[in-house]
């Protein structure tokens, strides 16, 4: 994926790196990179097949977004990271500081999947067998709905218009290659979980049907250095739904993380 990754850049410090959910890109994390940016070297990138990224013929594999995120920071002469991941970007977090850990200071694990249940991963699969025989626009509503509460979707219509239009735009083919991943990667990595030996926080909403507070806690009991968060009265959307909170909860946990940047924390 070298030369190839659309990323946006903000401050200077430690570096930070925001990796969005499927079908999204590097602009759901505008208002964190603006807070963030005043004390960190912030970086928000397009996944493959996302945004402005190269969108190369499936099918995809978490691999290929680990080597993406791997050569990006090779890219930008950057050693080691705090790393934070949304949902799918939580997947490619999470095998990243598994199968890198060298290059990551600290990990947030933020709306994001573990071990689904049976019941939970034909939840999914049947939602990539919609997008498969129907297209992805078909998945668009249903999606905002799981996403967002109804308070805030009545309040910022014009954020939930943003957030369609980016559906919207999806490279049909790219999007299902990356929905697949999302919706199977979580059963490869659970069994990697305690290999992430870094400082982690685990954070979610309490209404996410989907990034269920319950995942949270498993990840966290399987994570060696991980503690939870979990938002009262929010469904999936963190990054914009609940920024405030967000971004004190990041600013919080990479202060306690700053300049850790030997693995004094194994001992």
């Amino acid at each position: 994926m070298e030369k190839t990754t659309h990323y946006l850049e903000a401050g200077k410090g430690e570096p930070l790196i925001l990796i969005h959910g499927v079908g999204l890109d590097s602009t759901i994390w505008a208002q964190q990179m603006e807070a963030l940016s005043k004390e960190y070297r912030v970086i928000s990138y397009d996944m493959m097949g996302h945004g402005l990224s190269a969108s190369p013929p499936g099918p995809y594999h978490i691999h290929q977004f680990v080597k993406q995120l791997d050569h990006l920071l090779a890219d930008l002469a950057i050693e080691k990271a705090h790393i934070v991941g949304f949902s799918m970007g939580g997947l490619v977090a999470q095998a990243f500081a598994a199968q890198v850990p060298e290059k990551v200071i600290s990990l947030v694990i933020v709306s994001s999947v573990t071990n689904r249940t049976g019941e939970q991963r034909q939840a999914v699969l049947s939602r990539v067998q919609e997008v498969e025989q129907k297209g992805h626009l078909t998945t668009i509503d249903a999606a905002i709905q799981r996403w967002f509460t109804t308070d805030f979707m009545d309040e910022y219509p014009e954020v939930i218009q943003r957030i369609r239009h980016r559906l919207q735009s999806n490279q049909p083919d790219a999007y299902l290659a990356a929905y697949r991943v999302f919706a199977t990667a979580d059963e490869e990595l659970y069994p990697q979980l305690p290999q992430i030996l870094c400082p982690t926080l685990v954070v979610t909403g309490e209404l996410d049907g989907g990034s269920t507070p319950e995942m949270a806690r498993i990840m966290a009991e399987k994570i060696p250095h991980a503690q939870v968060k979990v938002l009262e009265g929010i469904r999936h959307m963190l990054p914009i739904e609940a920024v405030s909170q967000l971004n004190q909860i990041l600013l919080d946990h990479l202060q306690t993380c700053k300049g850790r940047r030997e693995s004094t924390w194994l001992s």
